[in-house]
């Protein structure tokens, strides 16, 4: 697919970051919106979602003005990705950042190549999703109900809160089916290299977490000590 598909969204309140940013995205084909506050940025966002967003954390006088963007697209239907950029790199905060469905949250001072990267393979992963919607969609695992058109699932019957990534991890274990070991690899190779590997634990964690809203007994995603993670069959007993 052609890059001019793709609207990023970017929300940086240093001019020169944000013009370097827009800069080196418009350069690779992307169709860039440019936001110096979150205000701006959430109102263009009530007449049209972008594909993608990127945002630093401090945004002006907001310390904490990109999380709050986070939690704001949270309330639309369907997941948004977000990548942070910040030079905040407490555990903390990274911990907030994929809490609140970020994809990636990246340190500055920004490396361009590595975020072009990230930016390109995210989006393959949306294209590739759509294309193969119909397979993708089926699941071996009882009660768990994928559609890849809206990076939706569902557990008996009712959505599971997860970002589009969390989706495409889940994904695998509905692939695999129940017992079946879903490797760290699997998992990494699923989001193009999205996720980093030391974040993959931060995201089943949300998995689980989105389960538990719905069933809070739930317990069938199992670690597999130095492998990655595994499905469990219910007991219905």
């Amino acid at each position: 697919m052609q890059n001019t598909e793709y609207r990023i969204a970017i929300i940086e309140d240093d001019p020169i970051q944000l013009e370097t940013l827009v800069s080196a995205l418009e350069q690779q084909g992307f169709v860039v919106e440019a936001f110096s506050d979150r205000p701006s940025a959430e109102a263009a966002f009530a007449k049209q979602l972008p594909d993608l967003v990127i945002s630093d954390i401090i945004l002006g006088s907001e310390m904490d003005g990109g999380f709050d963007l986070a939690k704001h697209l949270l309330s639309y239907n369907q997941p948004i990705p977000i990548i942070f950029l910040s030079e905040r790199q407490s555990e903390f905060d990274i911990y907030t950042g994929h809490a609140l469905g970020a994809i990636d949250y990246l340190p500055k001072p920004i490396s361009l190549n590595v975020l072009i990267v990230k930016v390109k393979n995210l989006l393959r992963i949306t294209s590739s999703s759509k294309t193969d919607e119909q397979d993708a969609d089926k699941s071996k695992i009882q009660e768990l109900e994928l559609s890849s058109s809206q990076f939706k699932a569902y557990w008996h019957g009712k959505p599971l809160d997860l970002t589009a990534t969390e989706f495409e991890m889940l994904r695998q274990f509905a692939t695999a089916g129940e017992g079946n070991v879903v490797t760290y690899d699997a998992l990494q190779q699923s989001t193009q290299g999205v996720v980093e590997r030391n974040t993959i634990n931060t995201h089943i964690c949300r998995i689980r977490n989105a389960f538990k809203k719905i069933t809070p007994e739930f317990n069938l995603i199992q670690n597999e000590y130095g492998r990655g993670y595994s499905w469990q069959q219910e007991n219905n007993d």
